[in-house]
């Protein structure tokens, strides 16, 4: 049975009431989380990105989305964003901005009265905009992904996968049974922690989930949590949102990878983009690495190069044997710097 999107308002009208947040329309005026300075400086255009507010006349309100554009790819890629709940969609415009310089074409969506649920089958739009992206995924933080859960099960057609930031899907929004890729990230002090694993049962058997040690549900995005309307987002971490946000950004970006054309990280390339010795290296980069200057600014690095040395190995079998032997022998270090 397919189900409606006015089925679909309806079922989450009673979660924001059930939340304690109180019935709301789309024409209720509500003051949504207020963004930081940081996320409107990410809506400016730099040398990488080229930041554009498209107005889209076929919605009646809250008509426009932000479309962040890298300039030194022509990306085939695409990533939607469904911001949460009473957000203001340019607090996730740091994220958006970074994920695009590595050469996705990340689309933020505005949703009337910054509520998802109204808004669910906007990515239609996008999408059909867009004739030179070959494949899509969409995600969102909180209901956002929720949403998108809900948009995937029924346009399961126009994209390939879904990611998702501090979010889950409900039993009728449930995937398990579509043919997607799913990345589940969340922070390990966000509210009802249990909720995020006991999620599998409603998510493809093979979706990874990306435990932040510290993180909690408001940095996710880049907005003042004392704004917001929610009690989750209030909810203080135990990392920094810089902390935070790299590993959220770098775990999105190895997601979206997968469905590039051909890998561009060197491990991989060699060893696969889930398998273990891959898996074991980001976790050596996401609690090791990512908390200092230096380590990020070495995480950089590697990924800067990354493309032009598979490249190369494509090409040439010794190199890739003989870095093969090189990172087999990092490995051994990393095990022993994690135990």
């Amino acid at each position: 049975m397919k189900v409606t999107q006015s089925t679909v308002v309806l079922l989450a009208l009673l979660f924001v009431s059930l939340c304690g947040i109180g019935i709301v329309t789309a024409d209720d005026p509500i003051d949504s989380c207020s963004p930081l300075p940081e996320a409107y400086d990410a809506m400016e255009s730099d040398t990488a990105v080229t930041v554009k507010t498209i107005v889209e006349e076929a919605w009646k309100e809250s008509n426009f989305y932000y479309a962040f554009e890298p300039n030194k790819v022509d990306p085939t890629t695409g990533f939607i964003i469904y911001p949460g709940a009473f957000v203001d969609p340019i607090a996730y415009a740091p994220p958006a901005h970074e994920i695009a310089a590595e050469g996705y074409l990340v689309i933020i969506v505005k949703m009337p009265n910054d509520l998802s649920i109204f808004g669910v089958n906007r990515a239609n739009k996008i999408i059909s905009a867009y004739d030179e992206i070959e494949k899509w995924i969409i995600g969102g933080h909180s209901m956002g992904g929720s949403s998108a859960c809900s948009y995937a099960k029924d346009f399961t057609e126009n994209v390939v996968g879904v990611v998702l930031w501090a979010s889950y899907p409900t039993e009728i929004w449930r995937i398990d049974d579509k043919d997607l890729k799913v990345i589940s990230i969340y922070g390990t002090k966000n509210p009802n922690i249990e909720n995020f694993p006991a999620s599998a049962e409603h998510l493809p058997p093979d979706t990874p989930f990306v435990k932040i040690d510290g993180g909690n549900h408001a940095q996710f995005g880049w907005y003042d949590a004392n704004s917001c309307p929610e009690e989750m987002d209030r909810t203080p971490a135990d990392i920094t949102i810089e902390e935070q946000q790299a590993i959220i950004i770098q775990s999105t970006v190895d997601f979206l990878k997968q469905f590039d054309r051909s890998p561009t990280c060197t491990a991989e390339k060699i060893y696969g983009v889930y398998s273990k010795e891959t898996e074991l290296l980001k976790f050596f980069r996401d609690n090791v690495l990512s908390k200092t200057p230096e380590g990020r600014e070495l995480i950089r690095l590697y990924y800067e190069w990354s493309p032009a040395i598979t490249e190369v190995m494509d090409k040439d079998e010794a190199l890739k044997e003989n870095l093969k032997e090189l990172i087999d022998g990092v490995l051994g270090l990393t095990n022993e710097a994690i135990k």
